[in-house]
C-alpha cells in the first residue's frame, strides 16, 4: 500500500499495450511488467490497453486482471479517468509500442483532464534507438549457415507509419549479411525476402520476432503449419525466437526513458 508521501512524489506508471489474449503473448506482458516494478520499487504500476477487441475478449473469458501483480484489464482512456478520480496527478504514460502508428495516436490522444502526464514515445520514435535495438536482438542472430528474418507488424494501409522500418531494414542491410526484415502487412514482403533466402543457399533459418509478444501473428503468420505461413513457405527448418517484451536489454530501453520522464516531474 502506498501512503501519501509516496503518491504525492512519486509519479504514476502507466504502461499503455496493445495487449494480448494468447498465454504467451501474456508472459512477455507480464516479463515487462516485473522488469519496470523492480526498477521502479516505490512508484505505482498501471496498465491500460488499446485494443478493445483484446479487452473484450478476456473480460468474456471471465479474466478481470492479469499478472502475478494483478492489475486491472482496462482500456487506456479508462485508466486514465480512474486516476485522475483518486486524485492522482503525476503520470508517466509508457507507449508499450516499437513504432508509431493508430494506437500511439489513440493513447496521445486520450483525455487526460486533471492530470500532469509525461509520455515515453514508442520505442523506434528515437532515432538513435534503430542502433540500440538492433544491438539489442543480434544476440539472438543466426548462424553462418542460417539467414535471419526479423519479422515486424508493418503497415499496409497507412505506408506512412513504416518510416522507422525503412531506416531498421537499411541499417540491417549495411551491416549484417543473410539478414532480412520482412513485415506481415506491407513491405518489403515475405515474397520477395523469401526468395533472397532461397537464392543465398543457406540450409536453414532463424526468425527473429520484431514485436513485443509472440502472438497471433508469431504463433500463425510466421510459425504456423498451414500452407501460408512464412515457416511452410520458406520450406526450411526454422526456430523463432519469443517476444520483445520479455527481452531484458529491451526493456532496459524502455526503462531509460521511463527515468528520464520521471526526472522532468
Amino acid at each position: 500500500m502506498f501512503n501519501n508521501y509516496d503518491v504525492e512524489t512519486k509519479p504514476v506508471i502507466l504502461i499503455a499495450a496493445f495487449g494480448s489474449t494468447y498465454q504467451s503473448g501474456i508472459k512477455n506482458l507480464e516479463d515487462f511488467d516485473r522488469a519496470v516494478r523492480e526498477a521502479f520499487p516505490e512508484n505505482e504500476v498501471r496498465w491500460g490497453f488499446t485494443a478493445s477487441i483484446v479487452v473484450n475478449k478476456l473480460k468474456k473469458e471471465g479474466i478481470d486482471t492479469l499478472f502475478e501483480s494483478r492489475v486491472p484489464v482496462m482500456m487506456v482512456k479508462d485508466a486514465l479517468f480512474q486516476l485522475a478520480a483518486e486524485g492522482k496527478t503525476r503520470v508517466v504514460v509508457v507507449n508499450f509500442l516499437l513504432m508509431i502508428g493508430q494506437k500511439y495516436r489513440q493513447v496521445l490522444n486520450a483525455s487526460t483532464k486533471g492530470l500532469n502526464v509525461k509520455y515515453v514515445h514508442p520505442l523506434l520514435f528515437y532515432p538513435e534507438n534503430v542502433r540500440k535495438i538492433v544491438s539489442a536482438i543480434e544476440v539472438e542472430f543466426g548462424k553462418e549457415d542460417q539467414a535471419t528474418i526479423v519479422c515486424a507488424h508493418g503497415n499496409e494501409r497507412f505506408p506512412e507509419y513504416n518510416g522507422e522500418l525503412i531506416k531498421l531494414d537499411e541499417y540491417l542491410k549495411e551491416k549484417y549479411s543473410n539478414t532480412y526484415l520482412t513485415v506481415i502487412e506491407g513491405e518489403p514482403s515475405f515474397d520477395k525476402v523469401m526468395q533472397m533466402v532461397i537464392n543465398s543457399g543457406v540450409k536453414r533459418a532463424k526468425f527473429i520476432s520484431f514485436m513485443l509478444t509472440y502472438g497471433d501473428h508469431m504463433s500463425n503468420d510466421v510459425m504456423g503449419d498451414h500452407e501460408d505461413s512464412m515457416k511452410t513457405l520458406l520450406s526450411l527448418p526454422a526456430e523463432c525466437t519469443d517476444g520483445l517484451a520479455s527481452s531484458p536489454s529491451v526493456q532496459k530501453l524502455f526503462i531509460d526513458k521511463i527515468k528520464k520522464m520521471e526526472e522532468q516531474f
